[in-house]
């Protein structure tokens, strides 16, 4: 087994603060409330206010404006969008320290070579290099055929990307089955050579459009509290392969919301629990998610913290968790703070 910690980052795609039930949701989520009241909760953490802007400061630990990831693209826009080839990612770094890397679900940090996830340190990806959105495209009565149609990608590094099957309406609720059980085969497979690895989960849940997967759609006519349950489903799924492997207690765990619910294209999406604002505005219900880490014997259990952190934080913080902060860039401004010492609990 390796000295060096895993580590598992899930984020969801507009869960808002309001939606699980450890911060006050309706639905209920055992597993997600399970897994903060095994490691430390964050009431105050803060995101970007769109997809692309957060997961860009995630991967970076940089501010979206440094790196161009600033907004969501539109639909047809010309150019090349999302992360540079010279920008340093969180995968790069614990590709750099010997860890096997892997992306399962929701990029949107770039579709064109060099800048899809196998580019970006990344040893293999499965999912979608846009957003959930496109899933309605071909439903469109208007859709004109000749143009390509979305697509569910795959891609080894150092290949070019590949079609996995096509992304429709058919599939989309079947995305974050398939982004789990990728995960629990990789977890396994690493596990078993004793591999330290970094697995980035980016759900497609809750984005529109919604659809329940059949497993869940029983337990509601609305999409929306099916599509939570599921979220806290594959969670369960994942932190039981951890389990099974016998790693949990040398995984550190994240989960958090990529930005906070509301209503998009005319669908609501969640609540942002008692906070002002909505989907892409400046308010905290905006800006405000759910978030937890858990890493057995290291950060202490059952703490809820107001304390201040933002997505940015996360790549200083999780270098200096396996012991190689060192390999933060410094050639570059980085705007991430190194909370390690605060979730450990010094």
């Amino acid at each position: 087994m390796s000295s060096q910690p895993n580590v598992i980052f899930m984020l969801a795609d507009n869960l808002g603060y309001g939606d699980l039930g450890c911060f006050g949701g309706s639905v209920p989520t055992p597993r997600l409330d399970g897994l903060a009241a095994r490691g430390m909760r964050f009431t105050n953490f803060n995101t970007e206010a769109q997809c692309t802007p957060t997961r860009g400061a995630l991967l970076t630990g940089r501010m979206p404006i440094r790196t161009g990831t600033f907004r969501v693209p539109l639909p047809g826009e010309p150019g090349a969008y999302g992360l540079a080839p010279w920008e340093h990612t969180l995968a790069d770094l614990f590709s750099d320290a010997g860890y096997a890397t892997a992306c399962y679900g929701k990029w949107h940090l770039g579709n064109v070579r060099g800048r899809f996830p196998t580019d970006q340190g990344f040893d293999e990806w499965w999912g979608i290099s846009e957003s959930s959105d496109e899933a309605s495209y071909t439903s469109h009565p208007l859709y004109p055929p000749e143009w390509e149609s979305p697509k569910i990608l795959e891609a080894k590094r150092g290949q070019d990307p590949t079609v996995a099957a096509e992304f429709d309406l058919e599939s989309r609720p079947l995305m974050d089955e398939g982004i789990t059980d990728r995960t629990v085969a990789f977890i396994k497979r690493n596990a078993e050579v004793g591999r330290p690895f970094f697995a980035y989960v980016p759900f497609t849940n809750l984005h529109p459009p919604m659809i329940a997967h059949p497993d869940f759609e029983h337990l509601s006519a609305d999409p929306l509290p099916a599509n939570i349950a599921e979220l806290d489903h594959r969670t369960g799924q994942i932190l039981d392969a951890l389990e099974e492997a016998g790693v949990a207690d040398d995984t550190i765990v994240v989960w958090a919301s990529d930005n906070a619910a509301g209503t998009l294209l005319s669908e609501p999406m969640g609540s942002s629990g008692f906070w002002r604002g909505t989907f892409g505005g400046g308010w905290e219900g905006s800006i405000r998610t759910p978030a937890m880490v858990r890493w057995p014997d290291h950060i202490p259990a059952g703490v809820v913290s107001d304390e201040i952190i933002a997505t940015y934080d996360w790549m200083p913080t999780l270098a200096a968790l396996i012991g190689e902060a060192d390999r933060m860039p410094t050639e570059r401004p980085i705007d991430g703070l190194d909370m390690s010492a605060f979730v450990r609990g010094e």
